[in-house]
């Protein structure tokens, strides 16, 4: 009766520790496609303040600023 405690015991602890591993790693797999997401939001939009030139927005026509959202989406497109 006693081995029987133990080897069940040991099972108990295997899959404890079993499920507290697969729950970690998917946890750790979330949090770096997280952090991979916001760092290509960042590059996105460092990208678009740069080509739209946002400071002198006041100053352009409708036709040239047509012109550079064309230009901006052929020159950069998007991310795949």
């Amino acid at each position: 009766m006693k081995t029987f405690c133990k080897t069940f015991s040991v099972i108990l602890l295997f899959i404890g520790f079993l499920l507290i591993f697969n729950t970690y790693r998917k946890y750790s797999i979330t949090r770096d496609l997280k952090k991979e997401e916001e760092s290509k939001l960042k590059r996105s939009a460092e990208i678009l303040n740069k080509c739209f030139d946002l400071k002198n927005k006041s100053q352009r026509t409708l036709n040239e600023s047509m012109d550079l959202i064309e230009y901006c989406l052929k020159e950069y497109g998007s991310d795949k």
